[in-house]
């Protein structure tokens, strides 16, 4: 009898968790080891930290134990940290492990995009991932806390780098919360200054104008300031300096800038664009078709040769792809080439409001907020189909009630 093959996962996040439900569905046991890695025992929603790090939603509603979304008798967890792969040996190293594989899936996301900014690793606040954003939360309670006490502007001064999807999906979460925080210290509404700064000349770059106009007509009337085509010189422990000259005394500064590659693939010799793995049609890298690169990780294009943006709709559909794709080789069969369907993309504008274009049409307003509801209620059912969509739709329910 053959020895089974070794199929190793690199991350639990979007790509990779739907590789290990797609793998565990299309693979027999007798036929392959399937083997999950992830830094945390847990899962948790990336398109909601902005709400989490606002302090708009609980933390423990969008984490999620790894064991419950997987079938544990296909696919074994371990709960570790990557620290080399080793391409002639087929090994990958851990802090606290190795594991030998014949396929090679690697989903462990990417890193902040800093520009090289002065001071800003050191310092600033990246709503990167779900540890960060909860630092971020508690933090900022504690500056309306402490600014009872010490009525320094410092503490009420609040900077966003960046006016993409993320930062403003952040910042319209948080001037809703900042009502509540006000309410809770005792906080003038009008002491709370928050500063959106970005180096481009518009508000939502690259994505449709038609999103762009919404969110135009609902900053008019938001107590918010605006500063494009500003860039960050740099930051220290309590201040924020421009390329104008200008200076903003602040403990809180929160960068949005954007994502490139994981730096545990810098070294690997790997061909790269923007600090992510460049991968053909099929999601390999080139030259190792047993290793696969998807998400934050990897950049694959377009048939017209344009590199696809980083997004949870696109790690979803690799992640499926990637499950197929590695069973058909398993069993012998062809591979098609991955091909991206974008169905759209929506964008919250707090709680009640967001915008976006789904299948070329344009929806805004509650209709949108709905619809992007409705999304994220899909990913339940992709990934635990049925039973586990009802199961989060009673979990959301007892947290509306209870709110």
């Amino acid at each position: 009898m053959n020895e089974k093959l070794k199929i190793v996962i690199l991350g639990g996040g979007y790509a990779g968790l739907l590789t290990a439900v797609t793998l565990q569905k299309k693979v027999h046991k007798k036929r392959a080891d399937i083997t999950l890695v992830n830094k945390h025992d847990y899962h948790y929603l990336t398109t909601k930290v902005h709400e989490t790090a606002a302090g708009t939603l609980d933390p423990n509603l969008i984490r999620f134990p790894i064991v419950d979304l997987i079938d544990s008798e296909r696919v074994s967890v371990v709960q570790d940290e990557v620290v080399k792969i080793d391409l002639a040996k087929k090994i990958i190293s851990m802090k606290n492990g190795s594991l030998p594989y014949d396929y090679l899936v690697v989903s462990i996301g990417g890193s902040p995009r800093t520009f090289n900014i002065p001071g800003l690793v050191e310092n600033a606040f990246f709503l990167f991932d779900l540890e960060g954003t909860e630092r971020l939360r508690e933090h900022i309670e504690s500056q309306f806390n402490m600014y009872k006490d010490t009525q320094d502007e410092k503490n009420l001064n609040f900077v966003i780098g960046g006016a993409g999807f993320t930062g403003l999906e952040f910042l319209f979460e948080f001037l809703e919360h900042i009502q509540v925080l006000c309410k809770k210290y005792g906080v003038e509404k009008s002491r709370v200054r928050v500063i959106c700064v970005d180096a481009a000349q518009s508000l939502l770059t690259d994505y449709d104008t038609r999103m762009s106009q919404d969110v135009y007509e609902s900053i008019q009337h938001l107590p918010c300031e605006f500063h494009l085509g500003l860039e960050v010189s740099s930051c220290e422990n309590e201040e924020v300096s421009f390329s104008d000259g200008s200076v903003i005394k602040t403990n809180t500064m929160i960068w949005t800038g954007g994502v490139k590659g994981n730096t545990v693939l810098n070294d690997i010799g790997f061909e790269q664009l923007d600090g992510r793995v460049i991968v053909n049609e099929f999601l390999e890298v080139p030259g190792h078709k047993e290793i696969y690169v998807l998400g934050d990780a990897a950049v694959s294009f377009s048939p017209e040769g344009k590199p696809f943006a980083p997004s949870a709709q696109i790690a979803l559909q690799q992640g499926q792809y990637c499950g197929n794709n590695i069973a058909a080789k398993v069993y012998g069969q062809p591979a098609k080439p991955f091909q991206y369907i974008h169905r759209g993309t929506v964008m919250s504008m707090g709680r009640k409001n967001a915008s976006g274009i789904v299948y070329g049409i344009h929806i805004n307003g509650r209709f949108a907020a709905f619809m992007k509801y409705v999304i994220e209620m899909r990913y339940f059912y992709m990934l635990g189909g049925l039973s586990l969509l009802v199961k989060q739709l009673k979990r959301n329910s007892k947290n509306e009630i209870k709110n």
